[in-house]
């Protein structure tokens, strides 16, 4: 990941970065867009999903990233179509979340993922490590859920 180049303040010059298309099995259901600024290269996103599956409101960049945050994409799994929001997250912050199992906060780890590994129903991914790649939104029965 780059480092933000220091700099005086300025008014961000964002330009198209990367992408990260989100699937469902076969289905494109979604993409995350990243917008870095030429300048100090902090990033913005843009989350475009096809029909009403995500759980986000906003649009536009509303939030920008820093050297101690990173943009994570979090899924519930509990019903028969996942869910999914974007968020931009410190190390340890919780998402506030109800679904059919679980009322209460989900935890980030230390890697950007999520803190409790038993949970089956529940996933948060690090953008970071799906720039310019798909994400699997339901992953296979024999795939190993991280």
């Amino acid at each position: 990941m780059s480092q933000p180049i220091p700099s005086k303040p300025h008014e961000h010059q964002f330009s198209y970065y990367a992408a990260v298309n989100l699937f469902r099995g076969t289905e494109a259901v979604g993409v995350v867009d990243f917008w870095r600024c030429s300048i100090c290269h902090v990033k913005a996103t843009e989350l475009r999903v096809q029909g009403l599956e995500n759980l986000s409101a906003e649009a536009g960049f509303p939030v920008l990233d820093s050297t101690e945050t990173r943009w994570v994409l979090f899924v519930c799994r509990a019903e028969e179509q996942p869910k999914f929001d974007l968020f931009n997250l410190h190390v340890g912050e919780e998402i506030q979340h109800e679904c059919v199992e679980k009322v209460g906060p989900i935890r980030t780890a230390a890697d950007y993922s999520i803190e409790n590994k038993a949970d089956k129903y529940h996933r948060i991914y690090n953008l970071d490590n799906y720039l310019n790649d798909a994400l699997e939104l339901i992953p296979a029965p024999e795939q190993k859920i991280d």
